[in-house]
Parts: C-alpha cells; structure tokens; sequence
C-alpha cells in the first residue's frame, strides 16, 4: 500500500497546477459570459440538454472527434515514450509532436466549427482562406517529415487524406439527394477513422520496438 504521505507530497505540486488551469479557464467562461450576456450553463450543459434535442443528435459528430482525440493521445504518449538519444529518436519524437498538433488542429475544427463559424464571423477571416492555412500546415508536414513517412505505411494517412478532401468536395457541390449532408459526414468519418488507424499503427510499431530485447 502506498504511504499516503508521499502521495501528498507528490501530487500536490500536479494538482496545484491542475486545478489552476481548471480556475483559469472556468474565469475565462465566467468573464465571456457576462462581457457578452451569454447563460453560463450554455459554457457547461450538454448541447442536447439546452436545445432539449435528442441524445442522437450530432452522433457522427461527437465519434468523429473523440477519434480525432484518440489519435492526438496516441502522439503525445508514444513520444514521451522515445529518449532523445539520437538524431533518429529525435526525428521521431518531432514527427508525433506535429502529427498531435495538426491532429488538435482538426479536433479544435471539428469540436468548435473553427473553419465554418469561428474564423470567418469573428476573425474575419473567409472559409476559402482557412482551408488555405490548413493545407499549407499538410503541406509544410508532410515535406519536413517526407523520410518519415515514406518509411511508414502511408498509403492509409494517404486514404485518409483522400476521404477528407472528398468529404469537402462534396461538402461544395450541389447535391440531388436530400441527404448531401450525410453522405459528406460519412465520407469524412472514413477518413477520421483511417487517420486514427495510421497513427495507432504506427504509434504500435514504435511502442513494440521499444518493448523489444536489445540483441
């Protein structure tokens, strides 16, 4: 049984700064909302709850970005996981901080609805002119670590990015069906799922190297 002493001691300075940013960010909340007359339960209640929508409601939304979460996660752990003790283990390790980064760039996206309400009605910035910034960020990510992913199994992030792109192509063309909506999310939630699957894949192959006896 652990010495709940040396708990105390351990964890205090973790949860001391836990729980600051926690206060930080609730102060935040509280400060927007009345700056700009907006309820505080609208900050904390679940969207379904305060439109009194059904439980359903936005469900490939919510599976899409906890796959969007779970590929991040992956990053950030498996790199905590590598030493810095070469050039090759420090290629790795950058290549998971910026696969976690634009990976947070699109579960931010998804989560707050950054390219279609956010940057265009409150930065002033024009949808066309986000998806620009995004695909320069792909862009610069896949020139800087090119090596990294040739060496990988890249025709899955490549599907992946395939589907996306399709889902926005979609998303822009006038359909016939009623349903152009779902069939742009369903296409999109392929490519999710196939982002999560290069990442967990490879995220397993470094984790496995590791968990390997030096010969």
């Amino acid at each position: 049984m652990l010495d709940p002493i040396k708990q105390i001691k351990a964890i205090t300075p973790v949860m001391v700064m836990a729980f600051a940013a926690t206060t930080a960010i609730l102060s935040l909340v509280i400060f927007l909302g009345i700056e700009n007359g907006i309820e505080l339960d609208h900050f904390t209640q679940d969207p379904s709850a305060i439109m009194d929508a059904p439980f359903y409601l936005g469900f490939f939304s919510y599976i899409g970005i906890l796959f969007w979460c779970a590929a991040a996660a992956l990053c950030f752990f498996t790199r905590a996981l590598i030493s810095n003790n070469s050039e090759e283990d420090n290629t790795q390790r950058q290549f998971l901080l910026f696969s976690g980064l634009i990976t947070c760039l699109f579960l931010l996206d998804d989560l707050f609805l950054l390219h279609e309400v956010v940057f265009p009605e409150y930065f002033f910035i024009p949808e066309v002119g986000v998806y620009l910034i995004y695909s320069n960020a792909i862009v610069f990510y896949m020139v800087l670590f090119r090596n990294v992913l040739l060496n990988s199994e890249y025709l899955i992030l490549g599907l992946s990015f395939f589907m996306i792109g399709t889902s926005q192509f979609v998303d822009m063309i006038p359909m016939p069906i009623p349903e152009d909506s779902f069939l742009e999310d369903a296409v999109k939630l392929f490519g999710v799922v196939s982002w999560l699957t290069y990442y967990a894949r490879y995220c397993r192959n470094i984790v496995m190297q590791l968990l390997s006896p030096v010969s």
